[in-house]
């Protein structure tokens, strides 16, 4: 599978991240099928290359990984500045220059050249799963990886390399082996390119333990705004549950860095509504009273699925402290993937289910960004060079999202006129690509060191 995030100025280029598909020898090829992302979920479709593209207007992230049979015994040259047009020459360019991983100094084959973008067949030719890094040696920062790869098996990855002495580090369950140092020349590319500096999984666990503790913290406020919902719904009282619908509603709205760790209770609590009839359809969770509450159903027919909703949020403290609930790969993923799941669902109106609150969920979502983002502020701090920017487009998205809350609530998404529609949009697309930058930098990798 390819993903790839074009940029329009500094680029992070990491290769081989996300859900990497190996060639036909390797047995760790994943099968393809569903990934949960957030709240929603994405069908990666059967394929030799499968490709998935999102576009991003600020410098975000290259991230290029590829099967192809032919990566198998590829007969590659190195790109140069003046590339052939033949026919031959480009099909042995996009094969890629062909690297055994795996020798006493990890790879010996490509001593470097001039600055620009390669392509490398990497074959793993030791007996274990391995990983490989193209490294720069001066900053220990990575500017290429081959995720988890089996023994035998061959990646075709991308990279954009600017100027520096770097050198290839193999990462076995046994060993870690480095290459004598690899010269890239030239006096510099025409855009930036940053690389990653390795985050392990022992670097996330404070932020992970941090963020817990921060929905540890929220889960008795959230018990006691369902407890009033359901106390209104059994009172007959329809205005007063409305009422307090929305609040409870927009507090579980800014967990949402850790609906992973409450798995199948998210659903219950938080189901998107299935379609027009919601009211009448069979599920559970906030929508579900939502659509009967504005469907104009009687509170009497509405409490038992406030019952439901007290007892499925009763559980999800017993959720949270299970080993792993959070893990290092959820807690960075998910601070994009809240204002990712908005810009596909709640900016659309998908979620919708009778209350016409989707800006007051926007709002909540942005919160929960924040609240995601805070405790991985260290590690960004470090090597994120968009995190300032990331900070001022969150609060400016914020500003304008808040600005539709009037005094007697918040107008509908249905209202705004198609500039503000657009503006609205646009704002979230550029926050939610400038996070892109924290799921590549706290993706938790092996140290090099």
């Amino acid at each position: 599978m390819r993903f790839v995030r074009f940029a329009g100025r500094g680029v992070i280029e990491v290769i081989g991240r996300d859900d990497p598909m190996q060639d036909a020898s390797d047995p760790k090829t994943p099968a393809p099928g569903r990934r949960r992302m957030g709240r929603r979920g994405w069908i990666a479709a059967a394929a030799v290359v499968v490709v998935a593209v999102v576009t991003v207007a600020a410098g975000l992230i290259h991230t290029r990984s590829r099967v192809d049979p032919a990566a198998a015994s590829p007969t590659a040259t190195p790109p140069t500045a003046k590339a052939t047009t033949t026919a031959a020459a480009g099909a042995a360019a996009a094969a890629g220059i062909p690297l055994d991983a795996g020798s006493p100094t990890c790879i010996d084959a490509w001593s470097g050249g001039p600055m620009g973008t390669y392509t490398f067949a990497v074959r793993n030719d030791e007996g274990d799963d391995m990983e490989v890094y193209l490294q720069d040696v001066k900053t220990e920062q990575i500017y290429l990886e081959v995720e988890n790869f089996g023994g035998g098996a061959t990646r075709r990855v991308t990279a954009t390399l600017p100027p520096a002495s770097y050198r290839w580090v193999c990462i076995t369950s046994y060993t870690i082996k480095f290459s004598k140092p690899i010269t890239v020349t030239g006096d510099g590319l025409p855009e930036t390119v940053h690389g990653v500096t390795p985050v392990t999984p022992l670097d996330l666990r404070i932020p992970i333990n941090r963020y817990v503790a921060w929905v540890q913290s929220q889960l008795p406020t959230l018990t006691r705004q369902v407890k009033q919902l359901q106390a209104d719904l059994h009172a007959g009282n329809v205005a007063a549950a409305k009422r307090d619908w929305l609040t409870a509603h927009l507090t579980y709205e800014t967990l949402g860095a850790a609906y992973g760790a409450f798995g199948d209770l998210d659903d219950a609590i938080n189901a998107d509504p299935p379609g027009e009839r919601a009211a009448d359809v069979k599920f559970e969770g906030f929508r579900k009273i939502e659509a009967m509450l504005w469907a104009g159903k009687p509170a009497k027919a509405i409490a038992p699925h406030g019952d439901a909703l007290v007892a499925a949020v009763g559980r999800l403290a017993t959720d949270l402290i299970k080993p792993n609930a959070i893990t290092p790969l959820d807690i960075g993923i998910r601070a994009h993937e809240i204002l990712e799941d908005t810009l596909g669902g709640d900016l659309n109106g998908v979620g919708d289910a009778g209350s016409h609150s989707e800006l007051a969920t926007v709002n909540a979502n942005l919160a929960g960004t924040r609240q995601a983002l805070e405790p991985l502020l260290p590690l960004l701090k470090k090597q994120d060079p968009y995190l300032a920017e990331t900070q001022q487009w969150l609060k400016k998205t914020q500003q304008l999202v808040q600005s539709y809350r009037h005094r007697d609530g918040w107008i509908p998404l249905s209202s705004l006129t198609i500039g503000q529609r657009a503006e609205l949009n646009a704002d979230v697309q550029q926050t939610v690509e400038l996070l892109s930058h924290v799921a590549v930098i706290t993706e938790p990798r092996n140290g090099t060191r």
